[in-house]
């Protein structure tokens, strides 16, 4: 489904909220003259472009990239000015609150993106010196598993065109962010291994349009050619422990919200980031086990280390692999995950907001 940002309903939103559960993204559009030109100035601020020049580069049919290593640094990790996250939440803070509730960070940084010309596939985006995941595409891999840092499998990324092309397009595989950890290591589009998800989606970069999708949605770069894509991506997590960025409130009274959204929903996707916020909290609400590969089990891992058990809570993520579809053990996320210290300041900052 497409969600019209300019005819926003209260029925729409239900809408994206249930295909979100389902599908693990929801698309947006009308939001040409809002979102769009935010991310445009940024890349024509970080690239010293004028209005022309910033035109030129977005033009789909021009010749291929050709970036210099600076060019391709200036963009890779552009940090998020604190008057664009608030634009951002002005403009689409209903469809963030209502994925993953009213207590949220923005990602301090986020990525331009300006494939063409190249096809050889990165790994992971900001790991080489070069800066080439900038042009490069994408191999296929979940959000939440190649992070460095514990952050949350119920954080959305929010993928924003900036021009329009029909080349280099996201491919999503619906359905996969319900499977759990499956991919530490990246996989090529040719792996045999992709088959048991079932078809991909292949979306296209359009100005004015965006995807919300799961941290746990395996995605990645699709069908390549000859024209342009410039598309940005920030991430929106609940309010996690480990960050130590500024906690955003969306709406009003975010306990209360808390609690009735919990209770209004039995989508796991969509109950997930409730109760990570509300074990960070210490309210009673909670979950001590849940099904293997459902996302509950970061939140019942995050119950475990608030309550003063840290030993063994490592089981919790264990449940989150899936050993049967997926290619890395669990050892592999437990050493990545497991005893990081908390930002201790994050979390009384966000404790002292719900007093």
């Amino acid at each position: 489904m497409i969600l019209d940002m300019k005819n926003l309903t209260r029925e729409a939103l239900e809408d994206a909220r249930v295909h979100y559960g389902k599908h693990g993204y929801v698309r947006l559009s009308g939001l040409e003259d809002s979102v769009t030109p935010l991310f445009r100035d940024v890349l024509a601020a970080r690239l010293g472009l004028d209005e022309a020049g910033m035109d030129a580069l977005l033009e789909a049919e021009g010749a291929p990239f050709d970036f210099s290593r600076d060019e391709r640094a200036a963009v890779s990790r552009i940090e998020t000015d604190p008057d664009l996250a608030v634009s951002l939440l002005a403009e689409i803070g209903p469809v963030v609150r209502g994925l993953i509730g009213p207590m949220l960070h923005v990602s301090s940084t986020f990525h331009g993106q300006f494939k063409g010309g190249y096809t050889t596939g990165v790994r992971m985006g900001g790991a080489s010196d070069d800066h080439m995941e900038v042009q490069q595409p994408y191999l296929m891999h979940q959000d939440f598993a190649g992070a460095r840092i514990p952050t949350s499998p119920s954080a959305v990324t929010f993928w924003v065109g900036v021009n329009t092309t029909p080349d280099w397009k996201l491919r999503l595989y619906p359905g996969t962010h319900k499977l759990g950890l499956l991919c530490h290591q990246w996989m090529e589009l040719t792996d045999e291994r992709l088959a048991a998800f079932g078809e991909p989606v292949e979306i296209a970069a359009t100005a004015g349009e965006a995807v919300m999708f799961s941290a746990l949605l395996l995605h990645g770069t699709g069908e390549q050619g000859p024209c342009r894509r410039v598309s940005c991506d920030i991430r929106f997590f609940p309010l996690c422990g480990w960050l130590p960025s500024k906690v955003h409130i969306v709406g009003e009274d975010p306990l209360e919200a808390l609690r009735s959204a919990g209770a209004s929903t039995d989508d796991e996707t969509l109950r997930a980031p409730l109760l990570e916020v509300g074990a960070y909290l210490g309210e009673e609400t909670g979950i001590d086990d849940a099904p293997a590969h459902s996302i509950l089990n970061w939140a019942a891992y995050l119950r475990a280390l608030m309550a003063g058990r840290a030993d063994g809570a490592e089981t919790h993520i264990a449940r989150l692999v899936n050993s049967e579809l997926g290619i890395d053990p669990a050892e592999v996320y437990i050493e990545k995950f497991h005893g990081r210290p908390f930002e201790q300041e994050t979390l009384d900052r966000a404790r002292r907001s719900v007093a």
